[in-house]
């Protein structure tokens, strides 16, 4: 029996082939069969075993989205795409604020607008995406790249944790060695735009924080939050202290991943960026390069989408000697994308297109205005229009006299410039009292949802205690509807915020008091008093251009107790 297990064994291994050994034959069909099955599903079980272990490695926590790309070594580096939300249109962006009040000068809110490299389908419809890392890079992807130093070893190639200790510079040299590598021996892998193919590079900080809060996943209200999970934040990110890293790096992809499924982005190692350090984003002197988000040594309570850092390119002091900056506590992460003008069509494309867009859609964007008020952008360029029309007229005057005709046309001309700013601002006191009336009316209906909720609930446990199963349930679904109805009017709430923000301060306090004057006449004392509430959130709101629907609920509870 035993020389007949090891020649069987002989026979799996050498020919894999089960139901070849004699041993078989003297087995009832179906008992063979049965044992034939058996050894594949383990073959089977033993090959996947294998090829996840080795999948682990570069890719903890597979998806059926992610867009991986080969490396040396049979190594890989994990992508998610990240989708502006708008169209595959040449010039589609999506504008958004980058910043935070609780970050204070250096993190104002600031609109900024984005677009992207590659376009795909998105929920059914063509868009534009960059990829941006699903992991921060590991020691092994690091290693596998620019090969071992004297002091590693093999034990870093198989490395899951970020890699940190290496300067910008080096993590540039990885991203050029990495290009190399993929244009040799992988070009077919890499996503393209059009004809042209993309590559690899580190993320601007406003690509970094459009992915950091959810990209164009997240509800406006949603994205606004300091941070872009709901829950307990040990659950996402490695922080500093006991209920989360103990002060220690950790290994990438552990934790769940943010909306995009993008793991570890707040924390563990702060990331490097290409973007040079601007107080104001993109404006202002250039300084250091920025790094963005917390590490393994941050508190809970600086960690946000917003934070942001100054890194010198190097540290040390005049007596010591200067090398480049390096720190235990900085990694980085990488974006896959693309060039603009990749063909000669492309750019008639896009030189075509730009009028229409720039007097369109994009006249809306940060590039063209500023996050001031409406009638405060139309002052601006009234008085680029008025410099322009003085210049015309030094000009003609240089040439000789001025007809008679031509004089009173361009006296017509300044005459309706004028008009449009007091149109423009009439239309705003308009505005104004109707944005402030549907904001108003609005908290008032929350408040009034909110003064329900207690009343139903006691109701639900008293019929959940007394068994009466039927009442249960209809007061169940009753209680759904309003918490519906409550998020809801929220959206709503801080919607009419937003279209109040354009507005320049002093004619909104005229809109409130034409609503206060309005509530006086109608003897309406409960919605007077609600509507304080609702200028206190409006003050809070227009200062730092975020909403907080969390806080403004629970004052809306705190009213008249």
């Amino acid at each position: 029996m035993k020389k007949t297990n090891n020649y069987m064994s002989k026979k799996i291994r050498t020919t894999g082939v089960f139901h070849q050994h004699c041993f078989l034959k003297k087995v009832d069909a179906s008992v063979r069969w049965l044992i034939i099955a058996l050894i594949t599903i383990l073959s089977l079980s033993f090959t996947s075993m294998v090829n996840d272990s080795r999948a682990d490695i570069f890719n903890p926590k597979p998806d059926k989205e992610d867009f991986i790309l080969p490396m040396p070594g049979n190594r890989s580096m994990v992508f998610r795409p990240v989708y502006i939300g708008e169209n595959d249109e040449p010039y589609a962006m999506r504008k958004f604020t980058v910043g935070d009040p609780s970050g204070g000068f250096k993190e104002y809110p600031t609109t900024v607008a984005i677009g992207g490299a590659f376009v795909g389908e998105n929920n059914g419809r063509r868009d534009w995406l960059y990829y941006m890392g699903k992991y921060e890079v590991t020691e092994a992807q690091y290693a596998a790249v620019m090969g071992l130093s004297n002091d590693e070893t093999e034990e870093t190639l198989k490395s899951q944790y970020p890699v940190h200790d290496i300067s910008l510079l080096d993590a540039m040299e990885f991203v050029d060695r990495y290009n190399q590598w993929l244009f040799a021996n992988a070009l077919d892998k890499l996503p393209k735009n059009k004809t042209t193919v993309g590559f690899i590079r580190l993320p601007s900080e406003i690509e970094w924080e459009f992915a950091a809060r959810g990209g164009s996943v997240m509800s406006d209200d949603d994205f606004d939050r300091i941070k872009p999970y709901r829950g307990n934040l040990a659950d996402f990110e490695w922080f500093s202290g006991p209920k989360s890293s103990h002060n220690k790096i950790k290994k990438v992809g552990k934790l769940k991943p943010n909306v995009l499924g993008i793991h570890d982005i707040l924390a563990n190692v702060s990331e490097m960026t290409y973007s040079l350090y601007q107080i104001e984003y993109y404006q202002g002197r250039l300084g250091g390069f920025v790094s963005r988000g917390g590490h393994y040594l941050t508190s809970e309570k600086r960690i946000r989408s917003s934070l942001r850092t100054e890194e010198p390119f190097y540290i040390g002091s005049t007596k010591k000697g200067f090398k480049p900056n390096r720190k235990p506590t900085m990694g980085f992460r990488l974006v896959l994308s693309s060039i603009i003008y990749e063909d000669r069509s492309t750019a008639r494309q896009l030189k075509t297109d730009w009028n229409e867009y720039r007097g369109g859609k994009g006249a809306n964007m940060p590039a063209a205005v500023s996050v001031s008020p409406t009638i405060v952008q139309t002052d601006v360029k009234n008085v680029d229009a008025f410099k322009h029309l003085d210049r015309l007229k030094v000009e003609l005057y240089k040439m000789g006299s001025i007809p008679q005709g031509i004089l009173q046309e361009m006296g017509f001309l300044e005459a309706a410039m004028g008009d449009i700013k007091f149109i423009l601002k009439r239309a705003d006191e308009n505005s104004a009292f109707a944005w402030a009336k549907i904001a108003a009316e609005r908290g008032f209906f929350i408040f009034r949802e909110l003064r329900k909720l207690p009343t139903l609930k006691k109701a639900l446990t008293i019929a959940e205690r007394s068994e009466r199963t039927k009442m249960a349930e209809k007061l169940k679904i009753r209680k759904s509807e309003l918490e519906l109805n409550i998020e809801q009017a929220l959206t709503s709430y801080s919607d009419s915020f937003r279209q109040l923000a354009t507005i320049v301060p002093e004619t909104i306090e005229k809109g409130f008091k034409k609503y206060i004057n309005f509530l006086v006449e109608h003897n309406a004392p409960d919605q007077l008093r609600v509507l304080k509430t609702v200028q206190e959130h409006f003050d809070t709101y227009n200062n730092g251009k975020r909403a907080d629907k969390d806080t403004w609920k629970q004052d809306f509870i705190n009213i008249g107790k």
